[in-house]
Order: structure tokens, then sequence, then C-alpha cells
């Protein structure tokens, strides 16, 4: 099934003549991976970076230190930081943090919440919170697939409204 996914999503891209970049913390990978699985995913994938550590956020895609500092690495505003800094003309760049478990969460942050954005061509971004749960490898599996959504939802409406806050 998300295969299907997948290639409805580079579809769109080919049609539209867009490219996509991916910036992935919690998911380590994971949904480039899902990507560059479906053959021909090379005219679409251009990029992605996995930035685990803040200061790979920092360093590679220019996060700034402040919004670590003040808001967390798994926060609304880091992941829009990450979205635009791997943005590009005519490409859709999606960013992932979170915090996959079974360690590491809080009370105002639970194993399980994730932030998404993208930045969009245009340089305009918007962003989406999600809490999932289940083992480490389910949330990461969770957060691939609410992606792909996601970003096809974008591409395909423009602005979806409907899909901003939890």
């Amino acid at each position: 099934m998300l295969s299907k996914q997948v290639e409805m999503l580079l579809q769109q891209c080919r049609e539209r003549g867009f490219r996509l970049r991916f910036a992935e913390s919690c998911t380590a990978g994971a949904l480039s991976a899902s990507i560059a699985s479906v053959s021909g995913a090379s005219d679409v994938l251009d990029r992605a970076w996995v930035t685990y550590s803040n200061q790979a956020k920092i360093e590679e895609l220019g996060v700034d230190v402040s919004l670590l500092e003040t808001h967390g690495a798994v926060s609304e505003q880091v992941a829009i930081s990450m979205a635009e800094g791997g943005a590009a003309t005519d490409t859709f760049c999606l960013a992932i943090t979170g915090i996959a478990g079974p360690d590491g969460g809080s009370v105002e942050k639970p194993v399980g919440t994730v932030w998404m954005a993208i930045c969009r061509p245009d340089g305009s971004s918007l962003s989406k919170h999600f809490l999932f749960h289940g083992s480490r490898y389910e949330i990461q599996a969770q957060a691939v697939e609410s992606a792909i959504v996601f970003l096809y939802k974008t591409i395909l409406n423009g602005n979806p409204t409907h899909l901003k806050g939890s």
C-alpha cells in the first residue's frame, strides 16, 4: 500500500514539475528510503538530510540554536526551520522531527510526538503535529506514511488548511 501512495506522490510531482527534498530526524532516512524504493524516483527525489543531532540541524540546515534552546528539537518552530533550510526553487522540502521512543518523552512531549513541516517552492511553509502510538518502529512507520500523505495533499491541493493542527 505504501508503494502505491509513493507512486501517486511521484506522479503528482512529475505532472507539476516539482522535486522533493527531505530533512529527517526521528525517521532517520526512512522517508527517503520509502521514496527511493519506487523505480523512477530519481527524477523527483533531489536530496535528503538525516539530521538526528541538534548539531546536524544547525550545521546542515541552518537551524538557529536559539530555536533549539527555546522550543526544543521536537517543535513546530524547529520543523519549519528544518524545512526552510532544505528548500530550494521548484522543490518541496518536508522536515520531520519527533520522539520515536521508547525513551525520551515527557509530559509536554510524550513518546510519539512528531512535528512535520513543508516548505513550498514559493518559500511559504505549513506544519502539522501528530501523536503516534506503538513501538519505536511503529511510530517511525506511521510518521513516514503520514509524511507521504501530508506532502501529497499539499501538492495536490495547494494549501491543505484542513491538515493544520493536531
